[in-house]
């Protein structure tokens, strides 16, 4: 050693180490102790579980969210598929049929009140569905619900508007049955072709309402040609009687009056006395007929009073003037003259 150099310092501090995240740093002259290693690696894990801990709360809420979002479009969806066949259906030319069936036309009319009732509280339910929010699960699921009660309110009003008028149509083909049954009864022995009841009792059994409505007016049709037919077949039978009856009273014309046999009668004939005491003959007409027979006689005058001095045999006696009246009818076939009274 160099004498001039002096003594060696020896409070130099020699350098010093790096100190890392998890060591603690110790006095150069002091070691670690052999049980701070594992109690520096523990305080890590946690740390590092603690980190991964918040991203996967984070991560699974996210999921969450998505699902419920996907959800509550799902049942957004459905809601608006089920309100618009509602709508649709409203507007149906088969509602629109079902609704205009009058009263007389259905067996029962209890089906038409209801289903206009049904009819009018199913257009007051077509309300706007709310859409889905975002961002709160608790949120999203109670207007998922929401909506699924929409969608379910619909289909349930669609059945139910269905069945009311599938009531009525039943109701007025039962009628139309029954109708058709009273005239398929009615008309037996009245057509004019007896094979147009046939159809309409197979066509009643189908229960096809077109198929039954086409019978119904071929036996209605027969039923009226019959019904022509024999009014026409009558009125000419009517008209031959007439013509019968004209007939015979032409041919007994000429024998009018007399419907006895007998002989023509006379009227006015007989004697009347003449102005010198006797009897003029007046012949008597005939009058073209008799009745039963025989012969009429006319009452004849008075004679005249007789002249001062007699007559010239032609004189009677039994009346106040001295004469007795006497009326005589001569046949036709040249018998002798029959006297008969005046009176």
């Amino acid at each position: 050693m160099n004498e001039k150099e002096g003594p060696m310092n020896m409070n130099v501090t020699p350098p010093v180490e790096p100190v890392t995240e998890f060591e603690v740093p110790l006095p150069p002259d002091r070691k670690r102790p052999k049980w701070l290693v594992p109690l520096i690696a523990g305080g890590t894990a946690v740390v590092v579980l603690a980190a991964v801990g918040t991203g996967g709360y984070l991560y699974w809420n996210h999921n969450q969210l998505t699902a419920a979002s996907e959800e509550c479009a799902t049942s957004y969806d459905k809601a608006v598929k089920a309100q618009k066949k509602l709508t649709e259906y409203l507007e149906s030319d088969a509602l629109k049929t079902a609704v205009t069936v009058k009263d007389s036309e259905v067996k029962d009319a209890k089906t038409v009140a209801v289903l206009t009732s049904t009819v009018k509280t199913a257009e007051k339910t077509k309300t706007t569905i709310p859409e889905c929010p975002s961002g709160n699960l608790t949120d999203i699921k109670a207007m998922t619900k929401e909506i699924d009660g929409l969608a379910t309110a619909y289909s349930r009003t669609v059945s139910e508007v269905k069945g009311k008028a599938e009531a009525v149509n039943g109701s007025k083909l039962d009628k139309i049955v029954a109708d058709a049954t009273k005239i398929l009864n009615d008309s037996k022995g009245r057509v004019k072709d007896d094979k147009t009841r046939t159809v309409l009792e197979n066509a009643i059994k189908t229960k096809d309402e077109k198929a039954i409505s086409d019978a119904v007016k071929a036996v209605n049709d027969s039923i009226k040609a019959k019904s022509d037919a024999d009014a026409k077949a009558k009125a000419e039978k009517a008209k031959q009687t007439a013509e019968d009856t004209a007939q015979t009273s032409g041919n007994d014309s000429g024998s009018a009056g007399d419907t006895g046999g007998g002989y023509t009668g006379y009227t006015g004939g007989g004697y009347t006395q003449s102005q010198g005491g006797g009897y003029t003959y007046t012949p008597q007409q005939s009058t073209g007929g008799s009745t039963g027979g025989g012969y009429t006689p006319t009452p004849q005058p008075q004679p005249q009073q007789p002249s001062q001095g007699g007559g010239n045999g032609g004189g009677s006696t039994g009346g106040d003037d001295g004469y007795e009246n006497m009326c005589f009818a001569y046949p036709t076939d040249g018998s002798p003259a029959i006297q008969v009274p005046c009176s």
